[in-house]
């Protein structure tokens, strides 16, 4: 999906508080996909805003979530019933992920299922949320190798978008997708394109698994336009720059929904900045230099916001914070082995001692 540039005078785009926002969108489209920028604690605080609001049950109902594997659909099935279940038995739910390394360790996210469970608490049964878990199965008792975990990890994009297709959209059902923003969207506009652009990439990489286009892209083959697309502001690379963007916001709702982008001036905005910095030293793989550049400006357009159909403004760059890991992963032992193996197997390493800063109940900065 390219970015359209302005042909005329950009018109300033809406703003709205960010849940009004996200609910009219779902007047329009079945499915909303919220990018989650990995353990981003105020986005993490959104999601559990969202779901309390008594009109997103009414609503929605169904949320699929990349932090837990379905190998445990039914575990967290009964939690969020609001069904007592031991957290050495709930844990499994994010911990046996496939494609986080080394795990799920962030807080917040096993704080959302309390949210979800806490909001079903005041629901009839037949009007409860449910939790989709969109990793694919996987027994980590038996990956014992990275090619293990390869044979597993190849089918990520592929398994979400089934479960969405089969348990949603086919149903006729609406659901919130909160993934990764690199599982949205495709680099091309089509995805004969996308394919060759990849299966070249990867082989320049040296990366053997399947091919994945994400999930927004397989789903809408079959569903074209299923998707509102939001992704979330979290600053710039140049922290001036971020300052320069943010300067004109203060009378925005916090969090705010924004939209349009493209066509808008906010799309003008966005432009302005550079997400992340451009490679420098010698591409990786087998890739050119104008390869490699043509990947991380694809990359930038995306993280940025500018492939979404609206940005979640929530404040400051600033002001964003990390959200505090699981405890578990520093008081209880045997958890801890287990998941320095996942780790061995992906990375070659073991988890290290982790430093203490990472260990703080308060969040960190975010940039």
């Amino acid at each position: 999906m390219k970015a359209e540039q302005p042909t005329g005078p950009s018109k300033p785009p809406t703003v709205s508080p960010a849940i009004d926002g996200i609910l009219a969108a779902f007047q329009r489209h079945a499915l909303v996909g919220l990018g989650d920028k990995h353990s981003l604690a105020q986005e993490l605080d959104f999601y559990g805003a969202l779901v309390r609001d008594p009109r997103f049950a009414q609503e929605v109902r169904n949320i699929v979530v990349e932090f837990g594997g379905a190998a445990h659909q039914d575990i967290i099935d009964r939690y969020v019933a609001g069904d007592p279940v031991p957290y050495t038995e709930l844990r499994k739910v994010w911990t046996d992920v496939v494609g986080w390394v080394p795990t799920v360790q962030g807080l917040g996210y096993i704080n959302f299922y309390a949210q979800v469970r806490a909001a079903n608490l005041t629901l009839p049964p037949d009007k409860r949320i449910r939790v989709w878990l969109g990793e694919p199965e996987i027994d980590w008792s038996k990956i014992k190798t990275r090619e293990d975990w390869q044979r597993v990890a190849a089918f990520r994009d592929t398994h979400a978008a089934q479960v969405i297709m089969r348990g949603i959209l086919e149903k006729h059902h609406k659901a919130l997708v909160i993934y990764g923003t690199g599982h949205f969207g495709a680099p091309m506009e089509s995805l004969e394109q996308t394919q060759r652009w990849t299966a070249d990439m990867n082989k320049k990489l040296g990366i053997e698994t399947p091919l994945q286009f994400g999930v927004q892209t397989l789903v809408e083959q079959k569903f074209p336009k299923a998707f509102f697309l939001v992704i979330p502001y979290d600053g710039f690379h140049d922290p001036s720059c971020a300052k320069t963007f943010e300067k004109n916001k203060q009378s925005w709702p916090v969090p705010a929904l924004v939209s349009p982008v493209r066509g808008s001036s906010l799309e003008t905005e966005l432009q302005m900045c550079r997400y992340e910095p451009l490679p420098t030293g010698a591409p990786p793989g087998d890739l050119t230099e104008a390869e490699a550049r043509q990947m991380a400006d694809k990359a930038d357009l995306h993280n940025k916001g500018l492939t979404a159909d609206a940005l979640l403004y929530l404040g400051p760059a600033e002001r964003l914070t990390r959200t505090p890991i699981n405890p578990q992963m520093y008081l209880d032992q045997d958890y801890r082995d287990e998941v320095s193996r996942h780790n061995q197997i992906l990375t070659g390493q073991p988890l290290g001692q982790t430093a203490p800063q990472n260990l703080l109940v308060a969040s960190r900065p975010w940039r």
